[in-house]
């Protein structure tokens, strides 16, 4: 079976009862997601799924980070709200991707991490999955996992491996509005011309996950930390010779 993965917050419980359901399955997963952004975010969710997957045993395949494509297939749809054609167009290509490389890998079954997010429509993912299956003639695996206790059980499991617990869905297209209601400054986009690595910025906690990891890997036990403090951004600056 081959699982689209989106993110570890949703995929370390969904892997778990996946392993649990399906003993005799060769489980794969399947890091396919073009739609976020910036690149960064993206090395460092990938970074914690790698770490999530190896804590589960879980072999874990990285899809082409093929941007410019899927900006290309959401054109026009930039302003659509959160759950609204967009991600339908998003879910779309995401999971006929990842219905290709499980025919290429040999597999006769897939599923998909995103039916436990709960900002995800379920109805929306099981019509994609189904349309897929009969397209592709492969086994589409609906589970609901969020219902009852999941997303409690899903939070718990989060905090006690020390996942990475992102603030938005990755879509640049969804955390602009999402920044705009929240009268904050979008500055996931901010990237330094010198490299510097500002605080709070995504590269502080893609260096902080790796540090995780490495403790990890040497057996020394650590806390994670959140602390709030007084941030900045230089906007804008002159510089002469």
């Amino acid at each position: 079976m081959l699982v689209h993965i989106c993110c570890s917050v949703d995929s370390h419980y969904f892997l778990q009862k996946i392993q649990e359901e399906y003993p005799n399955e060769k489980i794969v997963g399947y890091f396919y997601d073009p739609n976020i952004h910036p690149y960064s975010e993206y090395r460092l969710r990938y970074l914690d799924v790698e770490y999530s997957c190896k804590k589960l045993g879980i072999e874990l395949i990285e899809g082409e980070y093929d941007l410019d494509a899927w900006l290309k297939s959401v054109k026009g749809l930039e302003l659509e709200p959160e759950k609204g054609d967009r991600c339908t167009v998003c879910f779309d290509k995401r999971l006929e991707n990842t219905v290709q490389k499980a025919i290429e890998l040999g597999h006769t079954s897939f599923t998909t991490t995103l039916l436990i997010s709960p900002k995800k429509s379920q109805d929306k993912l099981e019509t994609i999955g189904n349309n897929l299956s009969n397209k592709y003639e492969i086994e589409w695996i609906f589970k609901d996992y969020r219902s009852g206790n999941g997303s409690q059980i899903q939070g718990e499991l989060v905090k006690e491996n020390s996942l990475y617990r992102q603030n938005y869905c990755g879509c640049l297209f969804g955390l602009t509005p999402q920044r705009e209601l929240q009268n904050k400054l979008m500055d996931e986009m901010f990237d330094p011309i010198n490299q510097q690595i500002l605080p709070e910025s995504i590269h502080e906690r893609l260096a902080l996950y790796k540090q995780r990891d490495t403790l990890e890997e040497q057996n020394i036990k650590y806390k994670i930390i959140k602390q709030r403090f007084l941030n900045y951004r230089l906007l804008s600056a002159v510089v002469k010779v």
